[in-house]
C-alpha cells in the first residue's frame, strides 16, 4: 500500500542506520518493486555501524528522516548524533527497536526521537511512519518559514513607520511671539494622518493638517502623495482654495478609486497675524482665547479631496490675536473610544483646551495625548490621531 508523497513536496530522503542487512534488502526491493520503473515516493540510503552513519551524516547535505537502531552496540543509538563534528543534524529521527523494552524506546524518545517502529518492520508500517513524520516536519518547516517571512514584513512596516515619521517635519517655528508645534501618531505602523508647514517665497507659513480615509499602508502611501502635491501646489496658487483646487484636480487625474482626503491648509503672515484658509471637510480647527473662551472655526468649508465634485473650495481669514492658540486636529482624537466605546469627544477636548490654555503650543498638542490615552484605557487605538497648535504670544 503506498500513501503516495504529499502534495507539494519533494521526495523525502531517509537515512537508515541499522545493522541488519536483510532489512535493507528488504526495504530495497520493497521501494523497487513499488516504484515499478518509476521514480519511488521515497529514496534511502544505508550505513550499518557508527562509522559509516557518522561519514554519511558529515557528508550529505539532503537528509530528510533519520532512523536508527537503539539497540545495536555498534551504532550506540540515539547518541550517534551527538558524535558529528561541527554539524548539527536537523532531521527528524525514528527510533528502530528488536525488543518492546518500554524504558529504552522512553529513553530513544526523550533523546529526541519522534516515532519508533518495532522490528522485524511491516513496510506498510515504515512508510505510513516515514510519510506522516516527514509530512509533520515539512509543516514545521512551512510554519518557520512563515515565521521568518512575517518577521522580515514586520521589519519593513517598521522601518517604512520609521521613514514616514522623518519626512514629517521636526524643526518648529518658534520666535519671541509665534510658537508653532504639531504631533502624530499613528494606529498602525504607517498612517494616513499628516501635518506639514513650510515657508513661501513671501515671508507667509503655509500649514497643511489631513486625515487620509483608511489606515496602514494604502493610507501612508495616499498622504505621501497628498503631501507632495501640496508642497508642490502651494508656491503657485494665489490662494489656499485655489490651492485646494489644483491638488484636487490632480488627485482626480491620478483615478484612485476609494481613497479621499480631509485637509485644513492654511497661510500665515506672521507680519498681521493674518490666517487665510480653507478647510476640504476636515474637523473645525478651535480658537483658544486667553480669557477663557473656545471658538470652532466652521467657515472656510468645502468637500474632501478626491472627489471630482465640481464644488468651488471656499476660503476666509482669521486674525490670532495676542495670547491665543489655534488648535487644528484629525478626527481620530475626538474619537478615540473608551471601553463603553464613549468617545472622547470635542466636549471633552475644549474642557482640556480650557483648562490648558495658557500652555505653549508645544504642550497644548503633546498633553492632550496623554488625556486621550487615559480616557481610552485599554481599548485599542482605532484610528490616526493628530494635532497641530499655532501660539501668539
Amino acid at each position: 500500500m503506498s500513501h503516495g508523497v504529499l502534495t507539494g513536496y519533494c521526495m523525502p530522503k531517509t537515512l537508515i542506520i541499522d545493522d541488519d542487512p536483510e532489512f535493507e534488502a528488504h526495504i530495497t526491493a520493497h521501494f523497487a518493486a513499488q516504484a515499478d520503473g518509476a521514480l519511488s515516493d521515497y529514496r534511502f540510503v544505508f550505513a550499518r555501524d557508527k562509522a559509516q552513519a557518522l561519514a554519511l551524516m558529515a557528508e550529505a547535505d539532503d537528509i530528510d528522516i533519520a532512523a536508527v537502531t537503539i539497540d545495536a552496540p555498534a551504532i550506540g543509538g540515539m547518541n550517534i548524533f551527538k558524535e558529528l563534528k561541527d554539524k548539527r543534524l536537523r532531521v527528524p529521527r525514528i527510533a528502530l527497536t528488536a525488543t518492546r523494552d518500554l524504558p529504552a524506546i522512553r529513553a530513544a524518545m526523550n533523546a529526541g526521537a519522534v516515532d519508533f517502529l518495532t522490528k522485524p518492520v511491516a513496510m506498510d508500517d515504515l512508510e505510513a511512519t516515514l510519510h506522516k513524520v516527514f509530512g509533520d516536519c515539512e509543516e514545521r518547516r512551512r510554519a518557520w518559514r512563515t515565521e521568518a517571512q512575517l518577521a522580515a514584513v514586520r521589519r519593513e512596516m517598521d522601518l517604512a513607520g520609521t521613514l514616514q515619521k522623518r519626512i514629517l517635519p521636526d524643526d518648529f517655528p518658534s520666535t519671541q511671539n509665534l510658537e508653532m508645534f504639531a504631533l502624530t501618531a499613528p494606529a498602525q505602523e504607517m498612517g494616513g494622518d499628516f501635518y506639514d508647514f513650510f515657508d513661501l517665497d513671501d515671508g507667509r507659513v503655509a500649514l497643511v493638517v489631513a486625515d487620509v480615509s483608511g489606515k496602514g499602508v494604502p493610507a501612508a502611501f495616499y498622504m505621501a502623495v497628498v503631501r507632495t502635491l501640496f508642497r508642490a501646489a502651494a508656491p503657485q496658487a494665489d490662494s489656499p482654495a485655489k490651492c485646494l483646487e489644483q491638488v484636487n484636480r490632480i488627485l482626480i487625474s491620478h483615478n484612485i478609486p476609494g481613497m479621499f482626503v480631509t485637509v485644513f491648509y492654511g497661510v500665515l503672515d506672521p507680519a498681521t497675524w493674518t490666517l487665510e484658509f480653507a478647510n476640504a471637510g476636515h474637523m473645525p480647527p478651535l480658537l483658544v482665547g486667553p480669557e477663557g473662551d473656545v471658538r470652532a472655526i466652521e467657515s472656510g468649508g468645502g468637500v474632501v479631496l478626491g472627489f471630482d465634485h465640481g464644488i468651488a473650495y471656499e476660503q476666509d481669514s482669521l486674525t490670532l490675536g495676542e495670547g491665543e492658540a489655534l488648535f487644528i486636529y484629525t478626527d481620530g482624537l475626538t474619537e478615540a473610544f473608551d471601553a463603553e466605546r464613549q468617545p472622547f469627544s470635542e466636549e471633552r477636548l475644549i474642557d482640556y483646551l480650557l483648562e490648558n490654555r495658557s500652555l505653549s503650543a508645544h504642550a497644548l498638542a503633546t498633553n492632550v495625548f496623554a488625556f486621550v490615552g487615559a480616557h481610552a484605557g485599554e481599548t485599542p487605538q482605532s484610528d490616526d490621531i493628530t494635532s497641530l497648535v499655532i501660539r501668539r504670544f
